[in-house]
């Protein structure tokens, strides 16, 4: 065998095993249901701001379309949004509680407000339909959230965060820090 072409057939073996090895590593699993974890809070100026986490979810139905609204996606249903994010704020007592809001459902008028009249404020987003490609339906990602103002309404103020996919399991929740 000509001693040049040893060193250039030692490299095509070594070349060939690696692909063989790498192409049997098993590919990424995740939960059927989202996993979210918060990254960040970056402000805008006093109007707008994005709240970014990231997902896995191990079946890849992450994301609406916009033509998905029919039941159980239709506007006035409850998974119209799949982003949810309750608002709350930190009391005189310094405990974190929810802002609640008139309940829009309701008749009340403002002299006879009841505590049942009121609901928390909940920030509710559409995250868009995620396309897979190849064979692999496990997912992982940022999602990237643009807030506009009023997304400050207290000093001391936080965000909780779940989402759901297609296939309506809810992700686990999440609690941002608290922000000033």
């Amino acid at each position: 065998m000509n001693k040049k072409r040893t060193p250039l057939l030692a490299l095509a073996v070594l070349f060939a095993g690696s692909l063989s090895f790498y192409s049997c590593v098993p590919d990424e699993e995740y939960p059927l249901e989202p996993q979210i974890e918060f990254l960040d809070f970056v402000r805008y100026g006093n109007d707008s701001a994005s709240f970014r986490i990231t997902f896995t979810d191990g079946d890849g139905d992450i994301g609406l379309a916009e033509e998905d609204t029919v039941y159980p996606y239709h506007e006035s249903g409850d998974y119209y949004f799949n982003c949810l994010m309750p608002y709350e704020y930190k009391n005189s007592s310094g405990n974190f509680v929810p802002f609640m809001i008139l309940n829009p459902d309701t008749n009340a008028f403002n002299d006879t407000i009841a505590s049942n009249d009121s609901i928390p404020l909940v920030f509710p987003y559409r995250i868009p339909l995620v396309l897979l490609n190849g064979q692999v339906k496990a997912l992982n990602g940022e999602i990237h959230i643009k807030m506009y103002a009023p997304y400050k309404i207290h000093p001391a103020y936080r965000y909780q965060c779940y989402i759901y996919d297609r296939a309506l399991n809810k992700s686990n929740v999440i609690t941002s820090p608290e922000f000033n």
